[in-house]
């Protein structure tokens, strides 16, 4: 991009053209969240009805830069899409593809052979091609799992390393629920009758009411949500955990002075494939980092 920026403004010293470059690249950014990050995760209909009405619930536009501690749980609906492994790259170990697992206890010194990171090493550089649909690699990337309320094993037994804390509970579910108790959040039911939705029926959260009944109908917001998004078939999420990460995601752009909502609302991206499309894979290609390893 900032090759781009000196061939379209010659006149510009070194300075302008990395702030601009940098103002370029952002907005190209934050175009791909509004138009294919978020309609992954919670539906293209979910993002036009914000972009048209803006947020009803969670207008951080009128209160700053600020994230509602709802959304501290409720963008951890992530955890349901991790898999236990990977397939890392196409031949970075030795001419062949990298595989690892999340997590694997270690033995002695030198490299982890799990996808933990501190240790740089040659096998270990990503291959974009097995996140994303490069022309040519379609059949090669490995989609993410199903929003529901399963979680991959190695999520249930974290090294204490990978913990901030570096102290149990290793359980990430166990994690996730404490955190909700902790901080005294509303239940799932209460933030759907806030946003007028109709709650989850109680006889589809059994599972989680035998572990304490009262959950059956006041439901911790991550498993909620999760619950939500797996009764509506798990591509994205339900009405609740929906609204609720669009509309923060949307409202912290609008509340930005600097986004391209509020700079060039009309903004097009030219810089793709495809004339006025600009894809994740377009990004990675710019970066240079697109090529198969």
């Amino acid at each position: 991009i900032v090759e781009y920026v000196r061939r379209a403004e010659p006149e510009l010293g070194v300075e302008d053209v990395f702030d601009s470059a940098r103002q370029l690249t952002t907005h190209y950014y934050q175009w791909l969240i509004v138009h294919e990050i978020l309609p992954q995760f919670v539906g293209t209909a979910m993002v036009k009805d914000v972009l048209a009405h803006g947020g009803r619930h969670y207008p951080t536009a009128q209160t700053g830069m600020t994230i509602p501690v709802e959304f501290q749980i409720a963008y951890r609906f992530g955890h349901s899409m991790v898999r236990p492994s990977y397939r890392v790259n196409f031949s970075g170990a030795g001419g062949a593809p990298f595989f690892a697992m999340l997590f694997e206890p270690q033995t002695g010194g030198g490299e982890p052979s799990d996808m933990r990171g501190g240790a740089r090493a040659n096998r270990r550089f990503i291959g974009w091609q097995t996140f994303f649909r490069f022309p040519g690699f379609e059949t090669d990337t490995r989609p993410n799992k199903r929003l529901d309320t399963k979680l991959s094993s190695p999520l249930f037994d974290l090294p204490l390393g990978a913990i901030a804390a570096g102290t149990p509970p290793t359980s990430l579910a166990e994690r996730n629920l404490h955190r909700h108790l902790t901080w005294q959040l509303p239940s799932g039911q209460a933030i759907a009758r806030a946003m007028g939705v109709a709650p989850i029926d109680a006889a589809h959260l059994i599972d989680i009411g035998g572990i304490y009944p009262p959950f059956a109908t006041s439901t911790p917001l991550w498993f909620y949500i999760l619950r939500e998004a797996d009764l509506g078939g798990g591509n994205t999420l339900g009405p609740v955990g929906g609204r609720l990460v669009a509309e923060v995601f949307m409202g912290l752009l609008r509340a930005d002075p600097s986004s391209f909502l509020n700079q060039s609302p009309a903004f097009v991206p030219t810089l793709g494939q495809t004339p006025g499309q600009f894809t994740m894979v377009d990004f990675l290609n710019l970066a240079g980092v697109g090529k198969k390893r």
